[in-house]
């Protein structure tokens, strides 16, 4: 192990062994990675598109003017617009919720990579003759909704409806981890003094370096 993750390990088991003793371990952990902060790049337009074609559910928010109502949905995408086929019965909170909804919000996200995709735009309901591209756009990439979303329904009491997302807005992020070291821009006093720390084999003396690192962080750049 080099002596970099030695430094980085020793702060975090110092952090959590004197975190009922003081309030500053937490603060020294803060400060040391102040500089390994998660990095933000919005998605082209080529990047939203190629996600939502590989993405096959996300979350549908809907309102009835007054509260949001979020369902997850499986969806299709064609390049213009976002499909789904709900499933519901006569007494469908949801079906309410959709005829009230004049602009819908789909977000759809991963955590390996983290990627985030919001699409915004009017949800209408797709006459009967335009069916097949629904169905053609749910085919690719849904889920097909199961007819036990609904377990103690007959399935002869269920009803299926395509509705389609017209998109007018649509934007995309990507995140990941900054490269550089959490120690960079810790003072040279500082470094010095957390190494000794590290080497240190006295309780007291291991505690008088972290101070000194403390007195160090003062310094530390915002």
């Amino acid at each position: 192990m080099g002596r970099e993750s030695k430094l980085l390990g020793f702060i975090q088991e110092y952090s959590h062994e004197f975190t009922t003793k003081w309030e500053f371990p937490y603060t020294l952990r803060l400060a040391l990675h102040k500089n390994q902060m998660m990095t933000v790049e919005e998605m082209s337009r080529e990047e939203i598109e190629s996600f939502l074609c590989d993405v096959n559910a996300g979350v549908l928010s809907l309102t009835d003017g007054a509260e949001t109502y979020a369902i997850p949905e499986s969806f299709g995408y064609d390049g213009d617009a976002l499909y789904f086929q709900f499933v519901y019965t006569e007494e469908s909170h949801k079906m309410k919720v959709v005829e009230t909804t004049d602009i819908a919000t789909l977000t759809a996200f991963t955590e390996t990579p983290t990627k985030s995709v919001i699409v915004r735009g009017d949800l209408e309901m797709i006459p009967e003759a335009e069916n097949s591209c629904a169905t053609s756009a749910l085919t690719r990439n849904a889920t097909p909704p199961l007819l036990n979303v609904y377990p103690k329904t007959p399935s002869e009491n269920l009803s299926f409806k395509f509705y389609r997302l017209n998109i007018a807005t649509m934007s995309g992020r990507k995140f990941g981890e900054s490269v550089v070291s959490p120690l960079e821009g810790l003072p040279d006093r500082g470094r010095k003094h957390l190494e000794n720390a590290l080497d240190a084999s006295d309780p007291s003396e291991k505690d008088n370096h972290i101070r000194q690192v403390l007195q160090a962080y003062s310094s530390f750049p915002e």
